[in-house]
């Protein structure tokens, strides 16, 4: 795919989370998961996304500096996970959308100077097997923030 058209993706995947966070019921909660039960509200839900777009920031990173088929990635029952997401959910919205920006433009700046040896470096997820740099960042960056627009939607 090249770096430009990958960080332009999640651009278009940010703005769309952005949009559907403008227009969510804050007293809401979500349906529960159907693997683990979860069921959060706009506090939660952001700072899930925080957590998440950091912690996927760091593992493309750990991907690049190890290689080849570094081992990375989490699970959704990871006690980390649970424990990260109810730490942020303690902040204000305010304060989690600022760090969802912040983490977000890192992670777009990053797609813009991937090189394509990067981007087809893999590394070993525990569920998906050996993935490449850029299918990590599609599938746990952009399709997540995708996946999270919709639910968000879904607390109008």
């Amino acid at each position: 795919m090249g770096a430009e058209a990958l960080s332009q993706l999640f651009v278009e995947a940010f703005a769309r989370f952005n949009a559907a966070v403008a227009e969510v019921n804050a007293d809401s909660s979500t349906a529960p998961d159907p693997e683990t039960g979860e069921q959060w509200d706009l506090a939660h839900l952001l700072g899930h996304v925080s957590e998440m777009l950091e912690y996927w920031l760091v593992e493309v990173l750990r991907v690049l500096a190890h290689g080849p088929d570094e081992p990375f990635g989490r699970l959704k029952r990871s006690p980390e996970r649970l424990i990260r997401i109810d730490q942020s959910s303690r902040l204000t919205v305010p304060e989690l959308r600022q760090e969802i920006d912040l983490r977000a433009a890192a992670s777009i700046d990053l797609c813009r100077i991937l090189t394509p040896a990067q981007l087809n470096k893999r590394g070993d997820h525990p569920k998906r097997g050996s993935m490449t740099v850029e299918a990590i960042i599609t599938e746990f960056g952009i399709e997540h923030l995708k996946e999270h627009a919709v639910q968000l939607q879904s607390l109008r």
